[in-house]
């Protein structure tokens, strides 16, 4: 359901608001910019969505060709109770399907082999993936002792302290790349994974922590369910992993069309500033410059975007440690596959490599296994990742060379022989934000921002989360404290 809503040709030279006091420009159309957009329209306020490239979404887009179905940038995403009522707000239930339930494994590669990651106690203790010395540390850390620096710490060095280095290069890393394409040794675990470093403090070992949310959970006072790291709190909804009969891009198309008439696209925003107690939005092509002046701007563009842009004094004097958040490249390689060529059974969700395998690839989803309509009957999907903080340079390698190394990872880990029939290379030269030590300087930078400039507001996944489920929270969240401001503004 694809609806084009294009209206850059049709700003005239002195587009204002006619006298509304209710007007917010929203900066960028990614998923956070979509939801800010939404909300804010449902509260009745005058919005105007801006957007530099050809096409709303940002990183979801979805290619079909051939019978195969390739997802640009994410797969899926894990559902609360804000993102199911915006579904129900966007008729979207019949178009939402669940992750296959049988296909719950996720491999992680030790020594060339992969072996299903443990996903109870029991399991725990029987893998392979771990040594026993390696487990025997693990059941050991409730008497390891809370750390008492209060500085930032890494999720490499937290994870050592508390687990021991084997569980940090086979448990650990592989999901941080699957998560983040970045580097334990980098990542701050207080703002990567804040809810995981808040048991320590509040319980002193992990798996106390755990025990208890377990005991809270079975006793109805909260939901111990985890997603990318965060720990949710909603006894009320069943987390899902979903996507949609059609893709991804069912969501943001869905979105589009809900604000039609709102969105210019190929008009990116070239100067904000203040004057008086409102804002003005530059923005347009070369040449073609346009200016609105509104009550509140949303910028919900990528960290790096701020700092293309001219901004004014009192806004950049604030917003350096924002644009020096890091964004590894990833390329993404969907490939398809006769089924006949891949001698593994692809039972389950995907694998994930560690670092220390020194493979091509930081992983691959098995796609047509865990969501229908993912390639033809006869055919299979495979969905790879490459590059990140660990081998930036893999990831801008051309489309050829790419499936090459690829294609060496995939024989020896998953048996596949031939060709592929099908493949889908899309390269994002700046991916997915750093929660890097130190990260608190960026929180703050976003928090004086908007103290010293009423009115604006920053919002994405470099500021609550990187996952689609928390980029929908933020749209909700700024949309929500934007109505709050223009209230009180009068």
């Amino acid at each position: 359901m694809r609806v084009l809503a294009d209206m850059a040709g049709n700003l005239t030279p002195t587009e204002g608001d006619g006298g509304d006091v209710r007007s917010v420009a929203v900066v960028g159309a990614g998923v956070t910019g979509l939801v800010a957009a939404y909300e804010l329209r449902r509260r009745g306020v005058n919005v105007t969505l801006y957007e530099a490239s050809g096409h709303a979404g940002g990183a979801i887009r979805t290619t079909h060709a051939d019978g195969f179905l390739a997802e640009h940038g994410p797969n899926s995403f894990v559902t609360s109770a804000a993102v199911d009522t915006l579904l129900q707000q966007l008729d979207l239930q019949d178009d939402v399907v669940e992750a296959n339930p049988e296909a719950n494994k996720r491999y992680v590669v030790r020594s060339s082999v992969m072996t299903p990651f443990p996903l109870t106690p029991a399991a725990m203790l029987g893998t392979s993936l771990l040594s026993f010395k390696a487990k025997l540390r693990v059941l050991l850390e409730p008497l390891v002792r809370t750390r008492t620096q209060d500085t930032d710490e890494s999720v490499a060095s937290f994870v050592r302290r508390r687990l021991g280095h084997e569980v940090l290069d086979y448990a650990v890393d592989p999901f941080i790349s699957g998560i983040f394409a970045g580097d334990p040794e980098t990542l701050s675990m207080a703002h990567a994974f804040p809810r995981v470093a808040e048991l320590e403090r509040q319980y002193g070992s992990l798996s106390k922590g755990l025990m208890m949310q377990r005991k809270r959970f079975s006793s109805g006072e909260s939901n111990p369910a985890t997603h990318e790291g965060h720990l949710t709190s909603s006894p009320a909804a069943r987390a899902r992993l979903i996507s949609f009969v059609d893709g991804m891009q069912t969501l943001t198309d869905a979105l589009e069309a809900s604000i039609a008439g709102t969105l210019r696209l190929g008009c990116p925003v070239r100067l904000v500033h203040r004057q008086e107690a409102r804002w003005v939005v530059d923005a347009g092509q070369d040449g073609a410059s346009r200016s609105r002046t509104v009550d509140a701007v949303v910028m919900a563009t990528p960290a790096h975007v701020l700092a293309a842009m001219e901004m004014s004094a009192p806004m950049r004097k604030f917003a350096a440690p924002i644009e020096r958040v890091e964004y590894p490249p990833v390329s993404t390689l969907t490939l398809g596959f006769r089924r006949e060529d891949v001698a593994h059974r692809l039972d389950g969700f995907g694998v994930l490599v560690p670092a220390t395998e020194r493979r091509n690839i930081l992983g691959a989803l098995f796609s047509s296994s865990l969501f229908p309509s993912r390639a033809p009957d006869d055919c299979v999907t495979i969905t790879c990742f490459a590059g990140g903080a660990r081998q930036a340079d893999r990831a801008r390698e051309d489309t050829d060379l790419l499936v090459e190394r690829v294609l060496l990872d995939l024989r020896q880990l998953l048996g596949v022989r031939g060709e592929p029939v099908f493949a889908k290379h899309v390269y994002w030269p700046r991916a997915i934000p750093q929660y890097t030590v130190g990260y608190q300087a960026v929180k703050d930078a976003a928090d004086t921002t908007e103290q010293q400039n009423p009115g604006l507001y920053l919002a994405g996944n470099y500021r609550n989360g990187v996952s689609v489920g928390d980029c929908v929270a933020s749209g909700q969240q700024v949309a929500e404290r934007v109505a709050s401001y223009l209230t009180r503004a009068g």
